[in-house]
C-alpha cells in the first residue's frame, strides 16, 4: 500500500511536472513568436523610416553626380575649342609663311640675274636671252610690268575677301 501510495504520487509529480513543462514550452515558443513579431514590426518601422532618408542622400547624390559630369563634359569641350583654335592658328601660320615665301620669290624674281654657264639648260637659255636683249634696255619695263601683275594680284585677293564678308549668316 505504501510501496503503491508512493507510486501515485511519483506519478502525479511527474504528470504535473510535465504539464508544466509543456506549459513552459508553450509559453517560450508563444514569448518566441511574440519577439519575433516585435523585432519584424520594428524592423518595417525602420526601413519606412530610414527610406525617406535614403531617397533624399540618393537624389543629392544624383545632383553632385550629375553636376560633375557636365563639369567635366565643359573642360572637355574647352580642350576640343583649344585644339581646334591651335589649328586653325597653325594653318593660318602657315598661310602667312606660304605669302611670305611668295613675296620673297617675287622679290628674288625681280632681282634675277642669269648666268649663262650654270649648266642648267633653262638657266642657261634665260641667260642668252636676258643677255640678248639688254641690248633693249627691257628691264625697267619687266620690273615694272612684274610689279603691276603682283599689286594687280594683291588687289584682287583683297577684292575677293571683302566679297566674302556678307555671306557668314
Amino acid at each position: 500500500m505504501i510501496g503503491n501510495l508512493f507510486s501515485k504520487l511519483f506519478q502525479f509529480l511527474i504528470d504535473f511536472l510535465m504539464k508544466l513543462g509543456g506549459l513552459i514550452k508553450d509559453g517560450f515558443q508563444s514569448l518566441m513568436d511574440f519577439l519575433f513579431d516585435c523585432f519584424k514590426w520594428l524592423g518595417r518601422l525602420l526601413s519606412k523610416l530610414f527610406q525617406a532618408l535614403i531617397d533624399v542622400l540618393v537624389s543629392f547624390f544624383t545632383v553632385i553626380y550629375e553636376l560633375i559630369k557636365g563639369l567635366l563634359y565643359l573642360l572637355y569641350m574647352i580642350g576640343v575649342c583649344a585644339a581646334k583654335l591651335f589649328l586653325i592658328l597653325w594653318e593660318v601660320a602657315k598661310l602667312i609663311w606660304s605669302f611670305v615665301v611668295g613675296l620673297t620669290n617675287t622679290f628674288q624674281s625681280i632681282f634675277f640675274t642669269p648666268s649663262v654657264s650654270s649648266g642648267h639648260g633653262y638657266s642657261s637659255m634665260m641667260g642668252r636671252v636676258a643677255s640678248s636683249l639688254n641690248v633693249l634696255q627691257l628691264d625697267v619695263i619687266a620690273y615694272i610690268l612684274m610689279f603691276a601683275i603682283w599689286i594687280a594680284g594683291a588687289f584682287g585677293v583683297i577684292r575677293i575677301f571683302g566679297s566674302l564678308r556678307g555671306t557668314g549668316d
